[in-house]
């Protein structure tokens, strides 16, 4: 195993992109945008280079020396909400992770996803997910076209705690539920869906453990979710999708009663699992998927593509794609995507 560790190097010590995304444009043309301040974290909207609009998260610094970093911003076009999420820095090992929800020029959540500072939480990163699904009309129920379709959105973040134990963590928050629902936000320890293996005979570098990434696959109503395990010393690949709650239950007297608002519920698992590999670095990485669920890793150091590719049998070597000879980035980034079978 030590010598797959080796070959498959990544360069932890280069130089690459941020990690984190603190840009998102909607479809009306809002480019939005999340970043630190004296004041504390400011949420932008800009359109065709106008400001319009621009509110301050209100969680302020408190302490001198606090900080805010891997920011994260997304907005989601069915509800019109935009959702930051970042790290919020107390000291150089104390740490929470942050969500808070814009809409209308409100903040109409703002939130810890977690509670121990001690267990320096870091390194969080989002997705967004809308899922429909039509219910047919009782009625008519052989004519889609008087059904109902019941739509959702969602928005994962994922990130990772703790030291000599660390784990992955994941939320999950519902924002088209409303704002006082309190199941609209669920957490899970991902260790739970750790399945049967061997602890690593070595430490596995931070660069690779503490990054656990979505990785991009269609169709987009669901989320996967690429992440590193030492107890098992295997990455997994979870899958979260959603199935329509009928909102059917019994009250005592033995009546069925439906709910007025169905709503799609999370169902998770562990869809692949592949061989841990302690030098290749997760930080900054795109993890592209095909059908066979079977992941390209890459980054973009200086002029140079990184990547591997993964099959059922293990990792590729590292290999780089480096832009020259007339080739543009923007040529060499989809060249390494459609190695995803």
């Amino acid at each position: 195993m030590r010598r797959t560790f080796l070959t498959l190097a990544f360069l932890l010590a280069a130089t690459a992109a941020v990690a984190a995304n603190p840009y998102f444009l909607d479809r009306s043309g809002v480019l939005w945008k999340a970043s630190a301040a004296p004041e504390g974290l400011v949420l932008t909207g800009v359109r065709d280079g106008a400001v319009v609009m621009r509110s301050v998260v209100p969680f302020p610094l408190a302490l001198y020396g606090t900080s805010d970093t891997q920011i994260q911003v997304a907005a989601d076009e069915l509800t019109g909400k935009v959702v930051v999420v970042w790290q919020r820095n107390w000291s150089q090992d104390a740490s929470e992770i942050m969500l808070a929800v814009w809409r209308d020029g409100n903040w109409q959540r703002v939130e810890r996803l977690t509670q121990d500072l001690s267990a320096h939480p870091r390194n969080p990163t989002i997705q967004l997910n809308e899922v429909g699904t039509t219910v047919p009309d009782a009625n008519a129920p052989d004519d889609p076209g008087k059904g109902t379709v019941i739509r959702d959105s969602f928005v994962h973040v994922v990130w990772w705690e703790g030291t000599e134990r660390g784990r992955g963590s994941y939320a999950l928050l519902r924002l088209s539920a409303d704002v006082d629902d309190p199941d609209a936000l669920v957490t899970q320890n991902l260790e739970t869906f750790a399945s049967i293996g061997l602890a690593c005979t070595v430490p596995v570098p931070p660069a690779v453990l503490e990054h656990p990434v979505f990785g991009d696959q269609a169709p987009r109503d669901r989320a996967f979710l690429l992440y590193g395990s030492q107890r098992i010393c295997l990455f997994q690949l979870l899958e979260v999708q959603f199935a329509l709650d009928t909102g059917a239950t019994t009250d005592p007297k033995g009546i069925t009663v439906i709910a007025q608002r169905r709503r799609h519920m999370p169902i998770f698992g562990v869809r692949k699992a592949f061989a841990m590999t302690d030098e290749l670095s997760m930080e900054a990485v795109r993890v592209v998927l095909g059908a066979d669920l079977n992941p390209v890793v890459y980054r973009v150091v200086g002029n140079t593509v990184e990547y591997v590719t993964a099959t059922d049998t293990g990792w590729s070597r590292r290999r780089t794609l480096t832009v020259k000879d007339g080739m543009t980035m923007d040529q060499a980034i989809p060249l390494v995507e459609r190695l995803a079978r």
